[in-house]
């Protein structure tokens, strides 16, 4: 699942969905192989699941899910960073603000150790972008009839 929403693999069981279709409508822009045009528009499409969903088909809420796996937080272990306030910015939009993710860490006591940047965890970085994309996740076929409209973007 955090491999899934991290790095956009195609090759897992889980199809994508969204609540925000500003948020799908950058995607069928900015994210495929070529540019949209008129001719040859991306598409988004406007799905309706019923509660409970259709047999075969489950979805998830990944933030539950992934928050549900994470340890204790007086683990040694923990999926929180420990950058500044803005490292988040950077996880937010690793290209625009990457400088957030690559700004040394403020060490205490000061002195001694080697600068670094703050720990990112896939956990983390699931988590955060899970609702910069309002990300909600289908396994299983999703039948044509929850399919209700279809919008060409270019």
């Amino acid at each position: 699942m955090m491999n899934h929403i991290k790095n956009g693999t195609t090759t897992s069981p889980f199809v994508s969905m969204t609540r925000s279709y500003s948020v799908a409508w950058s995607y069928a822009l900015f994210s495929g192989h070529s540019v949209p045009t008129a001719a040859i528009p991306a598409c988004v499409y406007e799905i309706v699941i019923d509660d409970p969903p259709p047999l075969g088909l489950a979805v998830l809420d990944p933030l539950r899910e992934i928050a549900a796996s994470v340890p204790s937080p007086l683990s040694a272990i923990s999926y929180q960073h420990d950058g500044l306030p803005a490292f988040l910015m950077g996880v937010l939009d690793p290209v625009a603000m990457n400088h957030h993710l690559i700004a040394p860490i403020k060490q205490t006591p000061p002195g001694g150790a080697a600068q670094r940047a703050a720990n990112l965890t896939a956990e983390l970085e699931t988590m955060v972008r899970i609702p910069r994309d309002a990300e909600i996740l289908a396994v299983g076929a999703i039948p044509a009839g929850c399919v209700v409209n279809r919008f060409d973007v270019s």
